[in-house]
């Protein structure tokens, strides 16, 4: 699943939606005088920013990346959900096997595994591999400056654009 950006100009920018939400995240936190106009940034319910707003959005991320605030917005991220705890995994609640329905007809309460000592386990969970943990589910999204360079460059060229 992904976000599709479709500027006036007939441009496009899409990101996936583990890196639409932190970059739209990114332009509230930096600049919410503009990410304000924009209601629904996180859906693709066709809201955007017109032209003038579009440009001044570009030039203004152009120098987020310039200054290396948007490395440091990036980097900062990054730390804090490499200090989130693991989760205990919902599909198997943390036992390292899944038996629900599915895992059941799957065989996964049958199925041999090796942990990361070589030790032979019966039992497994597609979720977490067997582990009974998982990164909690933030942990999945991710913000990369050269996305916010891509999108930069699509604003000064959109005249504008819609989140469809």
């Amino acid at each position: 699943m992904g976000m599709d950006v479709y500027g006036n100009s007939g441009n496009y920018f899409r990101a996936n939606i583990w890196g639409w939400h932190p970059l739209w995240s990114f332009v509230e936190d930096r600049h919410p005088d503009l990410a304000d106009k924009v209601e629904y940034g996180h859906s693709n319910d066709g809201d955007g920013l017109d032209g003038a707003d579009a440009g001044r959005l570009a030039q203004l991320l152009r120098e987020d990346i310039a200054s290396g605030q948007a490395q440091a917005y990036a980097s900062e991220r990054d730390a804090s959900l490499a200090q989130l705890p693991d989760e205990i995994c919902w599909l198997c609640s943390g036992t390292g096997v899944r038996t629900d329905a599915i895992g059941k007809q799957a065989g996964m309460p049958e199925r041999e595994r090796q942990d990361e000592q070589g030790n032979t386990h019966v039992g497994w969970c597609n979720g977490c591999d067997g582990k009974g943990q998982l990164r909690p589910h933030d942990t999945h999204y991710y913000l990369r400056v050269a996305d916010i360079e891509e999108f930069a460059d699509f604003l000064a060229e959109s005249d504008g654009f819609r989140i469809c």
